[in-house]
Formats: C-alpha cells, structure tokens, sequence
C-alpha cells in the first residue's frame, strides 16, 4: 500500500491510522468536516506526505473534481471510510442523519471508484452484531433497549447496499469490524472511558450486572489490524477486528478495578439489564489470523494504562 485515503481522519481511530501510515512512507489524504487549523495537533501534526482536505460527507461526490484542480492523484490508494456522524452523537436516535450517512457511504463508494481506488474498507461497529436478534424481537412481548441500535442499523443497512453494488465496479469492497478500541486521545463517551474517569474523579459507579459478552482491543492492535487490510485484504472479505479473547463487561471492569482501585464499590446489578445477549462467537478472529496471521500484541490491562496516562496528564504513547 503505497497510497490511502482515509474518511473521518479527524476522528480518534481514523487519525492514528494517518499518523502510524506517514511512519510507513505511505502517501496519505485526510479528508475531514473541520478546518485545517482547527484540527488537533495532536492527532494530524503537518508531513509532506500529508495532503488534509476540508470536505463534509455531503459533498464526498465532488472529491474527484477536487483532486483534479489540486493535481493529486490517488489511483490504486486504500481507500478506509471511518466518517460516521449524528446529529449530537451517533447514538442519539436521529434517524434522518442515519439515513444520511448510508447515503454518504454509497457515494464515497462510488467516488473512490471513479478515483481508481484499488480497495475501499468500510469500517463496522461491533454495535451491528445487536442489529440480526433486535430485527428478530417479538416487540409484543420483548421490551429490550439499546441506544446504539439506529446507528448500527443503518450501519448494516450501508453494508448491505454495498455488497449490492459490488459487483459493478473492479475496486475491491473489504468490511473490517472493530471492537471497542481503547487508546490515548479518545474523546468519546464510551463505556470502559466513563467507567475509568469516574474511578479518578472518586465518583460511585453504578451498573448492569455486566453479564453481556463484551471485547477490546488497544489502539496500536487495531492500527496494525487495519494497515495489513489496507494492504493485503481479499476482496468481499469480513474481517473482525478484535482481541480475540471475549469477556464479559463484567470481567472487563474488575480487571480495571484491580488496577485502579476506586474510592466506592463498583455497584453491580444497581440498574437493570435489558438487552440481547451477543455470543462470543461473533467476535471471532478468525479470518484475520487465517490471512495475516495476526494476533494482539498489547493486553487489555496495558491499552488501559495508556487511556489513564491519558486521562490524567494528557500523554500519548504513538502507536
């Protein structure tokens, strides 16, 4: 892989991703909603093999006329599409910026392939693994819920459409799920991140009985993970990106706990659990250790002293 182009390049996976490639010598083109100067510098820093374009999903279809102007060309580039918005957060049940974002990603599909992308890399949610049981609810006698559930639909939904329009075009269409991925700079309001700040700010923690079948996976795994897609990955291929060794929500906090001990009892059972139950078998890595024959280099207790390095004085160990 000697060229990539990377959707959500702002984001906390989507700019790891820029930064670890520019260390391989890969020619890279961010694309993301914000102005140059006002993307963190500590998650695109300027190189000469950088090029950031300002662009809103919205208006993906214009990138090839775009390159065209600024005389850049990206045939044959992987082409990784992490941008996925909502109208606060990607949870908050809006469906129309749902609907939006399946329709931003047939056209970022279509737009990489008139660009001459050789790969495009649809990047999952391990959310989408709840959306098969919720569509087969009796919802007359079942009252699950999960906030992630419109998000991960219409996650599926796009999945779905281009594995349709595969077959018109030469480019080569890869989904590579991810589980939850645990690093340095992550902003997001995510389970294990909550769990952690609350642990230093001395807060009570209360939750489920966390019997749900959960998985992890450090930022610099998921990173190496998706470079060797990025450069090796099978064309319709389905690859899970996780650790390969499941736990329960519960396991995951304990272990945390036992690190960092915190001021109060963690609360297990103090809210009810009302969700579908996923089996282990659905973070399977299978394909990814078949193919590159990859496994995790870095545990769950080590991702999580990286995020509490980074919670508590703001340092980064680069992936």
């Amino acid at each position: 892989m000697k060229k990539a182009i990377i959707t959500g390049a702002t984001g906390f996976i989507g700019s790891a991703l820029v930064r670890s490639l520019l260390k391989d010598g890969v020619e890279v083109l961010a694309l993301g909603r914000k102005e140059r100067e006002k993307v963190d510098p500590l998650r695109l820093q300027d190189h000469d093999r950088l090029t950031y374009i300002q662009i809103d999903m919205a208006d993906i279809s214009d990138l090839e006329s775009i390159l065209k102007e600024k005389n850049l060309n990206f045939e044959n580039a992987s082409f990784f599409h992490f941008a996925w918005g909502g109208k606060n957060t990607l949870s908050d049940l809006n469906v129309k910026e749902q609907y939006n974002n399946i329709s931003y990603t047939i056209e970022a599909f279509l737009t990489a392939e008139k660009i001459g992308c050789k790969k495009f890399i649809h990047v999952g949610t391990m959310e989408e693994a709840f959306v098969t049981p919720y569509l087969e609810l009796d919802y007359h006698k079942e009252k699950h819920y999960n906030r992630h559930v419109i998000y991960a639909l219409a996650k599926k939904s796009a999945r779905d459409f281009l594995k349709s329009l595969s077959s018109e075009v030469d480019m080569e269409l890869i989904f590579a799920t991810k589980s939850h991925v645990i690093g340095a700079n992550d902003t997001r309001d995510s389970f294990l991140l909550v769990t952690l700040q609350k642990i230093l700010n001395d807060e009570k923690i209360e939750m489920t009985s966390g019997e749900q079948t959960f998985d992890t996976i450090a930022l610099k795994d998921c990173i190496r993970a998706f470079k060797l897609i990025g450069a090796m990955g099978k064309k319709n291929s389905e690859y899970w990106i996780g650790s390969g060794e499941p736990k329960t929500l519960k396991e995951y906090v304990q272990i945390m706990a036992k690190k960092y001990p915190p001021k109060f009892p963690i609360e297990f059972g103090k809210i009810n659990y009302s969700d579908v139950k996923l089996s282990k078998e659905i973070f399977s890595t299978k394909l990814l250790k078949e193919d590159f024959d990859f496994y995790c280099e870095q545990s769950y207790e080590e991702s999580l002293e990286d995020l509490y390095q980074w919670l508590k004085y703001k340092i980064i160990k680069e992936v």
